[in-house]
């Protein structure tokens, strides 16, 4: 019963997901071409979301979960420390918006609607997901660590694209405006964020795994 329950809802978020990022390419590659970028660099700047990056590797693991369950990349990410890494990612993404950029953005309609499922309704659903229908075991603390490879990596990356392009996709990481000093202290901010809410989440799964030992 656990297991099917778990395959319905990862089946209707994955499909709220997909609708999400299609939608966002949709209403907002039409935007970015009025305002003079090419078809190619609208679409990496949209890849270039942490939110966006997020949000489709999210949708990639429970579309896998469910349509090809035993294929090599569903039991990559079926493994418990990577789909714990994905629910501290999907958190990480709620609590920026809310703390970061909630009040400077302000998106409408369409934008609204993908904003909604993107930093609202995907952080809310993914962690339900994996609090009461992943299996948690003793997921090693190393892995506090492990976790920062990706967003060291996408940081780096945005970095070095917009000292290269000036495009920069969060006002937090503006370089141009802000400076690299300001801009290193609020990515030193989001790195103690990081840290603790990985902690957070190996320290349930390990007592969840003891509690279901006892």
């Amino acid at each position: 019963m656990k297991n099917k329950v778990k395959l319905t809802f990862a089946a209707l978020l994955a499909i709220l997901l997909w609708i999400g990022i299609v939608l966002q390419f949709y209403i907002s590659i039409p935007d970015y071409l009025d305002k003079g970028r090419t078809l190619g660099g609208a679409i990496v700047q949209l890849l270039s979301y942490f939110t966006i990056q997020t949000n489709f590797l999210l949708a990639l693991l429970l579309s896998l979960l469910v349509i090809k369950p035993q294929s090599k990349w569903a039991r990559f990410f079926a493994q418990p420390h990577v789909i714990s890494a994905m629910a501290a990612y999907i958190t990480i993404v709620g609590l920026v918006y809310h703390f970061m950029l909630r009040t400077q953005f302000h998106p409408v309609g369409l934008f609204k609607v993908t904003s909604d499922i993107f930093h609202i309704v995907s952080p809310i659903a993914f962690i339900a997901f994996w609090l009461f229908l992943v299996n948690k075991p003793l997921i090693k603390w190393i892995n506090i660590l492990l976790w920062l490879v990706y967003p060291l990596i996408y940081t780096i990356y945005i970095l070095v694209r917009g000292a290269l392009t000036g495009y920069y996709p969060y006002n937090f990481l503006e370089v141009n405006t802000l400076g690299y000093g300001k801009v290193m202290a609020n990515c030193g901010f989001l790195l103690v964020g990081f840290i603790i809410l990985n902690a957070i989440f190996i320290l349930i799964s390990r007592l969840s795994a003891k509690q279901a030992n006892a």
